[in-house]
């Protein structure tokens, strides 16, 4: 029997385009801020999985997961060979998922033939903050640009829990955000969330809440006008990204960003 749909009304994402302490080696100690801000929106001590199937179960990442949450969190994650049951009971209490980055692609057809999206989708519905970088941050939305400048772009769904199309490191992957930019431009890509490296975005029931910046980078709402032309908003907390009236704000030149 199909899990129920999940009640996004209740559903918590916490986006970060890219960097943080699974890029610890190359990230700035500034993006120490990242997660900081994300364990405030936990309880004291909270409990926090984290989820490597994007990348494959990389050990340097599962190991600074470990390292940047001792003496925080009590932390725990979950194996790429993981079943939905072996996932329920990871996901049991925990106050956050976290999801590192990777393929995309990849980690949801695992997850959609084992059952896993209806878990985290569960998780989130039941108040566990949905959080992650890249490939953990874009795959709650409902359209996705999935692939790398070797491999190519295509267009995926993802899990629908946020409405509207995402796009992570946009202002480091320059073809990646003209590919983005492209799709939407062209109608095949539903205007969405793009997010800088070092910049977070906590999301609640589709409103922006907050924006973090680690960095010097910003989020943006990316659309289309009639003619193609893309617009750019800068994002601020109380937008609703799944509004039409708010892309008709963004539409109509409204805080343009460029």
């Amino acid at each position: 029997m199909a899990a129920p749909r999940p009640d996004i009304t209740s559903i918590r994402v916490y986006a970060i385009g890219g960097g943080g302490f699974t890029h610890a080696d190359t990230a700035p100690k500034e993006d120490l801020l990242l997660e900081d801000r994300l364990l405030a929106l936990a309880p004291k001590m909270p409990k926090i999985g984290y989820v490597g199937h994007a990348n494959d179960d990389n050990s340097d990442r599962i190991t600074a997961f470990y390292s940047r949450f001792s003496g925080h969190a009590e932390a725990c994650h979950l194996p790429h060979d993981a079943d939905a049951l072996a996932a329920r009971d990871f996901a049991a209490g925990l106050d956050i998922i976290y999801v590192g980055g990777g393929s995309t692609k990849h980690m949801l057809q695992r997850w959609q033939k084992t059952g896993l999206d209806d878990v985290f989708s569960e998780a989130g519905r039941r108040g566990a903050i949905l959080a992650g970088v890249s490939a953990g941050a874009i795959c709650w939305f409902s359209e996705l640009l999935l692939g790398t400048v070797d491999d190519g772009f295509e267009l995926l769904p993802g899990l629908g829990l946020v409405a509207g199309s995402a796009c992570p490191h946009y202002n480091s992957e320059p073809v990646r955000r003209a590919a983005y930019d492209d799709a939407i431009a062209a109608g095949r890509l539903a205007p969405g969330l793009a997010i800088d490296d070092g910049v977070a975005v906590y999301i609640v029931a589709g409103y922006i809440r907050q924006i973090i910046r680690a960095r010097q980078g910003q989020a943006v709402f990316v659309g289309a006008e009639q003619n193609g032309k893309i617009v750019r908003a800068a994002m601020k907390p109380g937008f609703d990204l799944g509004s039409g009236a708010a892309v008709q704000a963004v539409m109509g030149h409204v805080n343009k960003a460029q």
